[in-house]
């Protein structure tokens, strides 16, 4: 289960196309599981598209995290940052947003 403390929205992103956004945890919490919380998206995906999560190696206190989630032929990019504790799935395509954000909505509720 993902806890977000907004539902999870998709807007445009402040430099191009778009992202799905999930505000998880509370500001400056390094205890945001945004990595798992990662692996269970990624499963959860796995049984529309192969999916994977490719991530720079973990390192203590990480912040401002960039990342690619491979789903299907698609590349959406990642980025989490436990600063302002939210996670952002980012592509040019509102359309893979939205059949990531279906696919998700039986992992996420409301804190």
């Amino acid at each position: 289960m993902i806890k977000v403390y907004a539902q999870p929205a998709i807007e445009p992103h402040r430099k191009r196309g778009w992202e799905l956004v999930l505000w998880t945890g509370n500001a400056f919490d390094h205890s945001t599981p945004f990595r798992e919380m990662l692996t269970d998206i990624a499963a959860a995906l796995s049984k529309d598209a192969p999916t994977s999560v490719e991530l720079p190696g973990y390192e203590a206190m990480e912040d401002d995290v960039e990342g690619v989630l491979r789903f299907g032929e698609e590349s959406v990019g990642i980025y989490y940052e436990h600063s302002l504790s939210y996670l952002s799935l980012m592509s040019d395509s509102p359309k893979t947003l939205n059949r990531i954000a279906d696919r998700l909505q039986p992992l996420v509720a409301l804190a």
